[in-house]
């Protein structure tokens, strides 16, 4: 027994002594991600020829777990980029926040603790990307003033025309395919509705032709048959939808494509765990099992095709429950996923790039 080990320790120093094995174990640490055998054929992400390019745009830290399964398949599977715009920072969340004050080793007061929440949700937020595979965060860092179901709160509450600014010209520099918002049903937080107004608008400016698909998600849980009818908000014809019906429903419980006993809950429920600060959210492990999605009419035909072509290589063949292309692809390539601070710093290492290659960009 002691010589088996002795020969099974003398065996992983001869590993861990192989600069190859040191380099990948470093990287795999680095981005969060299991080391894969050597030579596994797995293609790297190639950002200037990615198939798929798509924007997440939320409100606040957490939002992103809607869409969970939907996001991680595109980045983990058809290799696939998706950044994530997020309006607060969401210092709003601190009702079932007590919890966390233990875990964070903060005694501070209310005030104190809401105003360093906000830096404690934006951490949340990365490490859940670092799971989905976001390549990019911008925070717009508005105001997050708590739970409310007036869409009318956040265009008091934020400076909604430099936010609508930004999106528009993230949307129009970098030609995404699509764009995923939380669908603005009446009963959703009041941001949520809010957000996708103002994405919507700013897609609806873009030229006809080079609209993405514009996408609301929203997830059902066990307890729920089938998706409720979403024609759109009343009183915001932004909002109305090709068809009342989701064009795709996916079930979290699909077994995944790299092991058949696992199944994309694992993905939902690691989300939900980074975001820690949020008490009542943590509840809500397993119990949501379905990611639906609607398709925006404001995208035109142009987001109409983006979506066909899109569907057409993420599950050839058909679009309803359970199917998934036959292979998975490995996007990541070695990089730590990028933290951007704000769209503004993006635009100025935009332009300087377009200036120092005598290009041009467009005002917004």
């Amino acid at each position: 027994m002691i010589d088996r080990l002795k020969k099974s320790i003398a065996s992983w120093k001869r590993r861990l002594s192989c600069e190859f094995f040191q380099r990948n174990l470093l990287l795999s640490l680095s981005v969060g991600h299991a080391l894969s055998p050597v030579g596994d054929g797995f293609p790297l992400v190639d950002e200037d020829n990615s198939r798929v390019k798509g924007l997440l745009v939320v409100a606040h830290p957490d939002d992103e777990s809607e869409c969970a399964a939907f996001v991680y398949r595109i980045t983990h599977e058809l290799g696939g980029i998706v950044d994530q715009v997020v309006v607060t920072n969401g210092e709003g969340g601190n009702e079932y926040s007590a919890p966390a004050q233990a875990y964070y080793r903060s005694s501070l007061d209310e005030e104190t603790w809401r105003r360093q929440l906000g830096r404690i949700r934006r951490r949340e937020l990365v490490e859940a990307g670092r799971i989905l595979g976001i390549r990019n965060h911008y925070f717009l860092d508005q105001t997050d003033s708590g739970l409310t179901l007036e869409s009318d709160d956040g265009f008091r509450a934020w400076n909604t025309k430099w936010v609508r600014r930004e999106l528009f010209w993230l949307l129009q520099s970098e030609k995404y395919n699509l764009v995923i918002l939380l669908l603005p049903t009446i009963e959703t937080h009041g941001h949520h509705k809010t957000v996708a107004l103002l994405t919507l608008d700013a897609i609806k400016d873009l030229d006809a032709e080079h609209r993405p698909a514009a996408l609301g998600a929203r997830t059902l849980g066990v307890e729920e048959a089938r998706p409720e009818a979403f024609a759109g908000l009343d009183g915001y014809p932004l909002t109305r939808t090709t068809k009342p019906e989701p064009i795709w429903v996916f079930n979290r419980r699909t077994p995944m494509n790299c092991h058949r006993a696992l199944d994309y809950s694992i993905i939902s429920n690691w989300v939900i765990a980074e975001h820690k600060s949020q008490g009542a959210f943590q509840m809500e492990f397993g119990r949501r099992t379905h990611e639906c999605l609607w398709l925006f009419a404001a995208c035109g035909e142009s987001g109409a095709a983006q979506w066909r072509e899109f569907i057409a290589s993420f599950e050839p063949g058909r679009e309803d429950i359970g199917r998934y292309p036959a292979r998975v692809l490995r996007p990541f390539d070695g990089r730590k996923p990028r933290e951007v601070q704000s769209i503004e710093s993006a635009r100025r290492n935009h332009d300087n790039a377009n200036s120092t290659h005598g290009g041009h960009t467009r005002p917004v």
